[in-house]
């Protein structure tokens, strides 16, 4: 028997035979998810209610608690309520006492949003010089056990077996800049072994904004009124460059259409503008249009973005 023959006998032999065997690796996967699913025992995932294990000072910690808790760690949460600020304080203040604050290491699990993250301590002392700057960033995996942090941005099936079982001593932190309909991390596997959560929600454990609304200063009477429609000949223009969000905001911006003049630029409409120079978007929006539409690609509680206070606040003026 030659060769050639040997090889097609072989050959035809594994394709008979593929089915069952890429049937039995899926139910081996399928297995393998399940008993690392039910079999990490509670024992060997500590679950944290709040960071008092953290702190050396049990007793300065608990007299901030008893001032701050509701307003840092609200058990309901209202729609003006501005937690940022008070998270902001609360950590101020916290840094302003004396303490023995340990250094502890931050590991970054994903790249999404992390692009700019440099590795060591040049985010909080240098960067953006945080009230607390005994923190540590890294992104190399061979430290991911001892870390006291993981911070999550991104999480799949193949890189989530790689951080267990989950350490003890191990904060594990998801963190949402993207809506539900978007998010990089399988809640399905991690939810059991999320600590906290970091996101646009106002419940979130660390609340987080793309933007904000601030006091500046007060209206003085004497201040001329001003009529920002002089000189706008159009009526309403939208940019747009996904023509596939999930809310149907495209179809909503043609049903508009039907009662007033709507002109679409980008991707998903038929007239185009430059990013920069004298007939650039920005300049052609506020010369020619009394409004701009700005849609989020998700209706999700709380979740506004760059499209309000980037996009659609820029052409006010």
């Amino acid at each position: 028997m030659d060769l050639v023959r040997i090889c097609h006998i072989v050959c035809m032999s594994s394709l008979q035979h593929a089915n069952r065997v890429i049937g039995l690796l899926c139910v081996l996967s399928v297995c393998t998810i399940c008993w690392i699913y039910y079999n990490v025992s509670a024992d060997d995932l500590v679950q944290f209610s709040n960071r008092r294990v953290y702190i050396t000072n049990t007793q300065r910690w608990n007299e901030l608690l008893n001032g701050s808790r509701e307003a840092v760690w609200p058990k309901t949460v209202n729609e003006t309520d501005d937690r940022i600020q008070s998270q902001i304080r609360f950590m101020e203040y916290y840094a302003s006492l004396p303490a023995n604050r340990t250094m502890k290491l931050i590991h970054l699990v994903g790249r999404f949003n992390f692009e700019s993250a440099r590795e060591g301590q040049h985010k909080f002392v240098v960067g953006d010089r945080c009230p607390i700057q005994e923190c540590s960033v890294t992104f190399n995996d061979a430290l991911s056990h001892v870390a006291d942090v993981l911070l999550i941005s991104e999480m799949s099936y193949f890189n989530w077996l790689h951080y267990l079982p989950k350490p003890p001593h191990q904060l594990w932190i998801a963190q949402h800049w993207e809506s539900a309909n978007h998010d990089r991390i399988q809640t399905w596997l991690v939810r059991r072994y999320i600590n906290w959560t970091v996101s646009y929600r106002r419940d979130s454990t660390i609340a987080i904004s793309y933007g904000k609304y601030a006091h500046t200063r007060n209206a003085s009477s004497s201040e001329q009124d001003i009529d920002y429609s002089i000189g706008k000949t159009k009526q309403v223009a939208w940019l747009v460059s996904n023509c596939y969000a999930q809310n149907s905001r495209l179809e909503y911006a043609h049903e508009l259409a039907k009662y007033i003049d709507v002109d679409i630029y980008g991707a998903c409409g038929s007239l185009k503008c430059n990013r920069t120079g004298a007939d650039s978007c920005h300049n052609r929006l506020v010369r020619d249009y009394h409004f701009f539409l700005a849609f989020e690609n998700s209706n999700c509680k709380d979740y506004i973005t760059e499209k309000l206070y980037d996009a659609a606040l820029q052409y006010v003026l």
